[in-house]
C-alpha cells in the first residue's frame, strides 16, 4: 500500500524503505528512507481530515508559501513540496485519504525540549525565535488573500470557550463536576485572555501571515545548536505576531512536559532568549502597539491550550492522543497554571537588586490554585 503511495511521487518506489516516523498528534508521518546512504530521503504523511476538513486548500496554502519562500532572496533552507509525477501538491487515493511528501533533512534534527545544558539551551531558543520572526517576515509580501483560513478561529479565545460551554453543557461522560475548580480559574482570567480577540476585531493589532504552531519542536537544528528549518506548515494562516511569539515562549520557556503540572515553571532566562532572537527579526516592522502587548501572548496561548485540553476532557478524548484517561487534564491544569505564571514576569533582575529568584517561579504559593 505504502510503496503505491510513495510510488506517485517518487521514481523506483523499490529503493526504499519506509516506517513510521516521529510522534506527533494529527498525521500518520512516515520516513521514506532511501538504502543508498548516500540518496536522499522524504517524510510522507496521510493528513488528517477530522481536523483538515479541506485538504485540498490545506495543500495550497502550504504550497503557495513554500514556493514564494523558496523565491525570496533572503531563502536560506526552506521546506518544499514534493510534487507527484503528475505535478500536484498532494496525492488522492482510491478511499479518499490524502497524501503530501516533504523532503526529510538528514542533517538537522528537531527537539521536543530544549538542550539539558542552559548555554545550548538559550542558544537554541534564541536562534529558534529568530527563525520563527524571520519566516513570518519573508512571508509579508505574500498577498494575504491568497492564504485560506483552513482553521477558522484557531487562536480565538472566545471561540475556544464557546466550545469548552457546550461540553459542559452536553456533559458526555459527566466529568464536569470533577473540574468545577479549574472551569473557576478559566473564568476568572477571561478579562484579559480575551485582550487580543478584542484587539484583533478593533483592528489595533495587524492581521498577518503567521505560523500559529511555534513549538520548539517545529524547527530544525543543525550540529551547531543553529536553527535551519521551521515545519509544520498545516496551520499558516491570517493571524496575529502573538500567535506565534505565544506559543514559542509557551514550549520553549517551560521547564517541563506539556503535561506535568507539578514540574511545570518558567525559565525566564529562555524567555529572555526567545524574545531576543524574535525581536531580532522583526523589531524593524512590527508596529509599536504589537511589540507593547508582546507580554500577553505567552498567557494567552497557554490558556487557550488548557481551554482546548479541558473541553477535549470533557468531551472523553476524542481529538488529542492520550496515554492514559487523565492525561488531558494533567494538560489542562498545567497550561492552566502556565497562563498564570507568565503574568509574573519579573523585572529585569538588574533593576531589582533584591530580587534574587532562580529564573524559575512554582505556583503553588502565588495561587494555590491547581
Amino acid at each position: 500500500m505504502l510503496e503505491n503511495i510513495v510510488a506517485q511521487f517518487l521514481e523506483k518506489p523499490e529503493v526504499y524503505s519506509i516506517y513510521t516516523f516521529g510522534n506527533g498528534h494529527i498525521h500518520d508521518t512516515y520516513r521514506v528512507e532511501n538504502k543508498d546512504p548516500e540518496s536522499s530521503d522524504y517524510l510522507l504523511q496521510k493528513i488528517n481530515q477530522t481536523v483538515f476538513l479541506s485538504p485540498e486548500k490545506l495543500m495550497e496554502n502550504i504550497f503557495v508559501t513554500t514556493n514564494f519562500l523558496q523565491a525570496s532572496p533572503e531563502d536560506t533552507r526552506q521546506l518544499k513540496v514534493i510534487t507527484t509525477h503528475e505535478g500536484a501538491s498532494f496525492f488522492k487515493d482510491e478511499s479518499g485519504e490524502y497524501w503530501r511528501m516533504y523532503p526529510f533533512f538528514k542533517d538537522l534534527i528537531a527537539y521536543d525540549f530544549p538542550d539539558e545544558d542552559s548555554v545550548i539551551a538559550e542558544k537554541q531558543i534564541e536562534s529558534a525565535g529568530h527563525a520563527f520572526g524571520k519566516f513570518v517576515g519573508d512571508l509579508r509580501e505574500l498577498p494575504i488573500e491568497k492564504i485560506h483560513p483552513v482553521l477558522p478561529d484557531f487562536h480565538r479565545v472566545t471561540w475556544r470557550l464557546e466550545q469548552l460551554q457546550a461540553a459542559i453543557q452536553e456533559d458526555p461522560l459527566d466529568r464536569v463536576a470533577t473540574v468545577e475548580r479549574e472551569i473557576s480559574v478559566m473564568k476568572k482570567l477571561i478579562p484579559k485572555m480575551t485582550l487580543l480577540d478584542a484587539w484583533m476585531d478593533m483592528e489595533m493589532i495587524p492581521v498577518r501571515i503567521t505560523h500559529n504552531d511555534t513549538k520548539f519542536n517545529n524547527v530544525l537544528f543543525d550540529q551547531d545548536h543553529t536553527a535551519q528549518v521551521v515545519i509544520d506548515l498545516d496551520t499558516i494562516m491570517p493571524g496575529c505576531i502573538h500567535f506565534d511569539y505565544g506559543d514559542g515562549l509557551r514550549t520553549a520557556a517551560v521547564t517541563a512536559a506539556e503535561d506535568d503540572v507539578q514540574g511545570a515553571t518558567v525559565d525566564w532566562d529562555r524567555y529572555e532568549a526567545f524574545h531576543k532572537g524574535y525581536l531580532a527579526a522583526t523589531e524593524e516592522w512590527l508596529t509599536p502597539f504589537e511589540i507593547e502587548t508582546l507580554p500577553l501572548a505567552a498567557s494567552t496561548l497557554a490558556y487557550i491550550m488548557s481551554v482546548r485540553f479541558l473541553t477535549d476532557y470533557i468531551n472523553g478524548d476524542v481529538y488529542y492522543k492520550i496515554s492514559d484517561p487523565m492525561q488531558n487534564l494533567r494538560r489542562a491544569e498545567t497550561q492552566l497554571k502556565l497562563a498564570q505564571l507568565f503574568m509574573l514576569k519579573p523585572e529585569k533582575e538588574e533593576d531589582d537588586p533584591q530580587n534574587d529568584n532562580s529564573n524559575t517561579l512554582d505556583s503553588s504559593e502565588s495561587f494555590n490554585l491547581l
